[in-house]
């Protein structure tokens, strides 16, 4: 137990002495990071995530290589993943350029320490930087698009063709991203969000309103007569898209299924997940669809991610931090399951990335 509690404290120890390297002044001397974190043997899933890397990770995809099992399209898969890996743990002077005021700095030397390499940093000036400061809106290193660009993808991937049946709800500071997704089709159509009552404006947009008015017309027709009503919302609409500031998503979305029901299809960008802490608050979004790696759709499911407090930000640094490593080690072309999305690096060009849509469910919480 002691021994444990010392190994414990050493791996605190050299993260807050890392850490520490971020947040010092300017004049920081460039060095070399390696972790030593004890060889474990993992499983191929952990392993095919690209975030760790072990010497002992050879040996397991080596068994799978040889077993029977295996048909031709994963045997290449499998071989090439090793191909990968060896290059990766065999290279030796892997260099990071950072701007020494860089706001990333300490969450990058977090995952630096966890990847097990021998990781060189090399402090710049505050005049250049390897990473924009909005890394959400702008494309960083080594990506072929920004996150949000490809979150914009993936909803127009997964919307509706009828004319007419698409209305984009949007916040001003997203008013450029509205403009994008309604000169995709002219069969979309915008309003921007500018009133202060969920309520009010959810019934006013959905045309309950207008149902309720011509109830009010055909019963002042004939007083005495009783007539059963229920308001309808209009149906031409078959699903709305939401680009509004992260905090009103939780009260924009109940406020239209209220008056809508379960008439609509809710399609949410990924800024919706910008205010979510903690992972149970995805509820609040039950069946809508939002943007959504697979990678951390499972980590949430298995309980591993309990967490989600600048998930975004962190999610993009480490995919950065992944391509940074495939680049310098020689990597083969490949896919892999990141962090922000399934990435599809490609050796000596910029990499694609795909965020799949997945509708938020209970089941998102079960492994």
């Amino acid at each position: 137990m002691i021994f444990k509690n010392n190994k414990y404290l050493k791996h605190v120890l050299s993260l807050i002495i890392l850490t520490s390297c971020a947040t010092a002044s300017k004049n920081k001397l460039n060095q070399t990071f390696q972790a030593q974190i004890p060889k474990e043997e993992r499983t191929l899933e952990e392993i095919s995530e690209y975030k760790k890397f072990f010497d002992n990770d050879l040996n397991v995809i080596q068994e799978f290589l040889e077993s029977e099992e295996l048909n031709q399209d994963d045997r290449r898969e499998m071989k090439l993943l090793k191909t990968n890996y060896k290059k990766i743990l065999s290279h030796k002077d892997y260099v990071l350029k950072l701007n020494s005021g860089n706001k990333y700095s300490q969450e990058l030397i977090k995952f630096i320490y966890n990847s097990n390499l021998p990781i060189k940093i090399l402090w710049e000036g505050t005049s250049q930087s390897a990473l924009p400061e909005n890394l959400l809106d702008y494309k960083v290193n080594g990506f072929c698009s920004s996150l949000y660009e490809d979150a914009i993808n993936s909803i127009l991937r997964n919307m509706n063709n009828d004319e007419g049946s698409t209305l984009v709800i949007y916040s001003d500071q997203y008013q450029n991203i509205a403009q994008n997704i309604i000169s995709y089709s002219p069969q979309i159509w915008a309003i921007q969000y500018t009133a202060s009552n969920f309520q009010d404006y959810a019934a006013e947009i959905l045309g309950v309103h207008s149902s309720n008015k011509r109830f009010e017309r055909i019963s002042s027709l004939n007083p005495n007569q009783k007539l059963e009503f229920n308001p309808r919302p209009r149906k031409d609409l078959k699903e709305i898209i939401l680009l509004v500031d992260p905090k009103n998503y939780k009260a924009m979305i109940p406020a239209l299924r209220y008056h809508g029901g379960n008439n609509f299809k809710y399609l949410n960008f990924i800024s919706a997940l910008e205010e979510v802490d903690d992972p149970l608050q995805l509820l609040d979004y039950e069946d809508s669809y939002i943007p959504l790696s697979t990678y951390a759709s499972k980590k949430i499911g298995s309980g591993d991610m309990k967490s989600l407090e600048g998930f975004l930000t962190k999610s993009v640094l480490q995919d950065w931090l992944l391509i940074q490593l495939l680049d310098q080690s020689g990597s083969k072309s490949t896919y892999v399951s990141g962090s922000t999305g399934s990435i599809f690096y490609r050796s000596n060009s910029c990499s694609r990335r795909e965020i799949p849509l997945q509708k938020i469910t209970s089941k998102l919480f079960s492994d």
